[in-house]
């Protein structure tokens, strides 16, 4: 099997963080049970970015729909899945707060149980390996999910079988609200992949330039036939756990310390600079993805609201044969 790719500008991987960040800060305000990604767009957005049509993706809950934006899923179409209306991917058959259908080649949770992801890469990577070299499998878990029993089985077989898989843990540093300092034993989670053979890399996970570089060389050596690679990628999550959580699990110091590292800003700082982007532009087109995510969501958790009312009703039966 081949297949064919293309690079993303920095340009439009910025456009892709600020499309991003739009989307789930419009998801916040009007879905109580978000799993806000915000800050955390430099490792979903660098890691999916310059893969193909044939590759397969499997992404971290935390960034899903962004994944998924990238690989051409209209953001109504997202915003329907969320809400679980007719117009999603499943026809209304599927609500998805964290487990979207994120379409072809791009595989959702589609359960509850933190790290499918990872098993669903690993064994999308094994029909990969035996269709011939080219195509590869990418997932994201969180630091959380790294210390689950599927992530150890699916680097185990990775390694053993020499798949073409990259895993990517994207490291919040919470696993809700425990620390991964007091949760992860061993200085570094990719030293486990390490253990077992597999090529690691520790990367800035708020670089996005960082993150997609270790991915593309991740990605060159599964395709080369090379087997499996782990990128680690430390980032910080700046909202809570899910949008109801108090926080009272950190300082507010400690927040502000990460804001200051803001993924998005950082890169704008470097476009700017260069003369590939005016600050003027830049809030423009944040603006008007701000507004434009806003419409979409609003509109889908409307027809939401309308379709419980007719489900719920002592009149369903009447309100659904007159439709």
């Amino acid at each position: 099997m081949t297949t064919t790719t293309t690079t993303v500008t920095e340009t439009g991987l910025w456009q892709a963080m600020v499309e991003a960040r739009a989307f789930d800060q419009a998801m916040c305000r009007h879905n109580g049970h978000w799993h806000e990604a915000r800050g955390e767009e430099a490792v979903f957005v660098g890691a999916f970015a310059d893969l193909g049509p044939d590759d397969v993706v499997a992404p971290h809950f935390r960034g899903a729909c962004a994944v998924a934006l990238q690989r051409g899923s209209s953001p109504a179409t997202l915003a329907a899945g969320v809400f679980g209306t007719d117009a999603s991917s499943s026809g209304g058959h599927w609500r998805g707060d964290i487990c979207p259908a994120p379409g072809p080649r791009s595989v959702g949770m589609f359960s509850g149980s933190l790290g499918t992801s990872v098993a669903y890469a690993t064994g999308a990577a094994l029909h990969l390996s035996r269709t011939g070299p080219g195509a590869v499998a990418v997932c994201g878990f969180g630091d959380g999910t790294a210390n689950s029993g599927i992530v150890a089985e699916s680097l185990n077989l990775a390694a053993m079988l020499g798949l073409p898989v990259v895993y990517v843990c994207q490291d919040n540093q919470y696993a809700t609200s425990l620390p991964s300092a007091v949760a992860l034993a061993g200085e570094r989670v990719s030293d486990r992949a390490r253990a077992l053979g597999i090529p690691a890399t520790d990367v800035d996970g708020n670089d996005v330039l960082a993150v997609r570089d270790a991915i593309g060389e991740a990605v060159a050596r599964a395709r080369a036939g090379a087997g499996p690679s782990f990128v680690h990628a430390l980032t910080y999550r700046m909202g809570g756990h899910y949008m109801n959580d108090p926080e009272t699990y950190r300082s507010p110091e400690e927040v502000a310390a990460w804001a200051e590292r803001d993924p998005i800003a950082r890169l704008q700082e470097q476009l700017v600079a260069r003369g590939e982007l005016t600050a003027d532009d830049a809030s423009a087109q944040v603006r008007a993805a701000d507004e434009r995510m806003e419409a979409i969501v609003a509109a889908a958790k409307g027809a939401s609201d309308a379709a419980l009312v007719r489900a719920t009703s002592p009149y369903a039966e009447d309100l659904r044969s007159a439709s």
